[in-house]
């Protein structure tokens, strides 16, 4: 009885994937052997993995048994062992991905996913931001950096979480930064002084940059900048692009004061019910501006800019670039319409 107290205690303390290799080696070598016993009852090694298979997990069918003495003295020291040896792998398997669900949960994994957009800084405008793509885009994965936060903020199937300081090459690396496709950085919300919010925001950004250039990539950044003077320094930094968050608050209460209405259209156009705002690249059949605004126009939308030319209006007959990214309004049904079509996307 002790040594197999001994011997129970020595299994379980073995290496998972040693475990894993026990456990395999003794399903198909008894498979073999209770076949190498008994033939005539068993009529294939696979009868005998089947048998071995529903004894180990004490399932035990009983449409095939041994009946010679040596098979069942082998059966009875299989039952011992193997089931034993088979609780111990199931109860391993089991905190093996306990283990893994919990460090995935506390941002301590490596991402192995591609092409997806990485938010730095869990901040309330970066909850409305997850919530507004997760909501468009059904297959585009998230990963979120945040120092702050000790377990990921959402539990969903696109999110991901690291968990650790953004401006750590180490911490992005673990993101899978040079497989994304783009970056989010949201100033803190930790009370802190404008300038300083931008400063800790402008040094994340060029820790990104320069990753960026060591391994001859571009990193599409964009960043949130609370002050507009500061945006120099992030065009010096070579980040793509910029919100200005409190100055567009500024301008838009400015423009509804004077235009009444106005700030409606655009609190219509950054959410999701009704119009919104949409982008696609150029068709094979539309040769200028005017040619891709009166086939939108026919199907329900409105040409607004190519990238951020909104003065294509005046532009009309110029061709259009194969790479141009066409940016149009319109409601959910009209732009899955025009994919329909073969409209691609962007």
């Amino acid at each position: 009885m002790i040594f197999f107290k001994q011997l129970f205690v020595k299994v379980i303390k073995l290496n998972h994937w040693f475990l894993l290799f026990a456990t395999l080696t003794l399903v198909f070598a008894s498979s073999y052997f209770i076949y190498y016993l008994e033939p005539d009852t068993f009529a294939s090694p696979f009868e005998g993995l089947w048998w071995t298979m529903t004894t180990v997990t004490t399932v035990g069918y009983g449409d095939v048994s041994p009946t010679t003495v040596g098979g069942k003295i082998f059966a009875m020291f299989l039952y011992i062992v193997g089931i034993g040896l088979m609780t111990i792998f199931i109860g391993k398997a089991i905190d093996f991905l306990s283990i893994r669900k919990r460090l995935k949960e506390e941002g301590r994994l490596n991402i192995t996913t591609e092409d997806h957009i990485i938010l730095v800084n869990w901040t309330k405008k970066a909850r409305i931001t997850l919530d507004e793509i997760l909501h468009t885009f059904k297959d585009i994965p998230i990963v979120i950096i945040d120092e702050k936060i000790e377990k990921t903020p959402l539990i969903h199937e696109q999110v991901e979480f690291v968990q650790g300081n953004p401006a750590n090459r180490d911490v992005l690396f673990q993101a899978n930064l040079l497989k994304s496709k783009s970056v989010m950085v949201f100033a803190s919300e930790d009370g802190v002084a404008t300038s300083q919010a931008d400063g800790q925001t402008l040094l994340i950004a060029t820790t990104l940059e320069s990753i960026g250039k060591e391994f001859s990539q571009n990193i599409y950044t964009i960043c949130e900048v609370l002050e507009s003077t500061h945006i120099p320094a992030f065009k010096h930094a070579a980040v793509e692009e910029f919100i200005t968050a409190n100055d567009t608050a500024a301008h838009l209460a400015a423009r509804s004061i004077l235009f009444n209405g106005s700030s409606e259209i655009i609190r219509q156009l950054t959410s999701h019910h009704g119009y919104d705002l949409y982008s696609i690249g150029k068709k094979a059949d539309w040769n200028t501006f005017e040619h891709a605004r009166t086939a939108l126009a026919a199907q329900g939308a409105v040409l607004l800019s190519n990238r951020n030319d909104i003065s294509i209006i005046n532009q009309l007959k110029e061709p259009i670039p194969h790479d141009a990214q066409l940016f149009i309004i319109c409601d959910e049904d009209v732009y899955t319409n025009l994919l329909r079509q073969g409209v691609p996307s962007y």
